[in-house]
């Protein structure tokens, strides 16, 4: 009896006859599983290079000016950071702010940073002195009186087939750059300014945005 049972399950590991169909069920969903799990963290970490990208690109257009910049220009580098990341205007904010080192600027745990400004867009808040606790250890050493600007983005970004197995849930994927004024000691926050008053940019062109 025991000789039979081996018999009969060396054959069936020597065979070779099988139907197809039957395979492609036992593989399709395994198939479909691979290419949608691939396909959705390739999604997420495009979206994520897009939204440094963009806050890299709108970074090193304030770090150029040398005029004073108001909501309307904030509003106009929210424009492009839209235009770059294709985001929607309910998933996404801005916030430029310009800080400095006031004392201790060698230590990092006992600097004393402060906010010259700060401006957020579409829903963003304006930050305070009291955020430093969080923006610590995202802010560089500095000379002090020295001058950064600090560059938020936000998008909500929503994975494709948020429902499947693979996928999951919505998240903001937040970016920080931190970049210095290039031609001019400090960026400039003036909410009356205007931009005919002193011939625009040093290019001679005025506001856009």
């Amino acid at each position: 009896m025991l000789g039979l049972i081996l018999e009969r399950c060396r054959k069936f590991r020597s065979g070779q006859r099988g139907s197809m169909s039957v395979e492609a069920v036992f593989a399709f969903p395994m198939l479909l599983w691979a290419a949608t799990g691939t396909y959705t963290f390739f999604d997420a970490y495009k979206a994520q290079n897009a939204t440094y990208r963009a806050n890299y690109t709108i970074s090193d257009m304030l770090s150029r000016e040398t005029q004073a910049v108001d909501a309307n220009y904030m509003t106009g580098l929210y424009k492009v950071y839209r235009f770059m990341t294709l985001a929607d205007a309910e998933d996404s904010w801005i916030r430029v702010s310009q800080l400095q080192c006031a004392s201790n600027c060698t230590d990092e745990a006992t600097r004393v940073l402060s906010f010259d400004w700060s401006h957020g867009v579409n829903g963003a808040r304006n930050l305070t002195d009291v955020d430093f606790d969080f923006y610590q250890d995202k802010i560089p050493l500095l000379a002090q009186s020295d001058r950064l600007v600090l560059i938020e983005t936000s998008l909500n970004y929503k994975p494709p087939f948020a429902k499947s197995l693979i996928s999951f849930p919505e998240r903001n994927l937040v970016s920080h750059v931190v970049t210095r004024p290039r031609f001019a000691p400090q960026i400039i926050w003036d909410p009356n300014y205007d931009p005919s008053d002193g011939g625009g940019h040093e290019d001679g062109s005025e506001d856009d945005t």
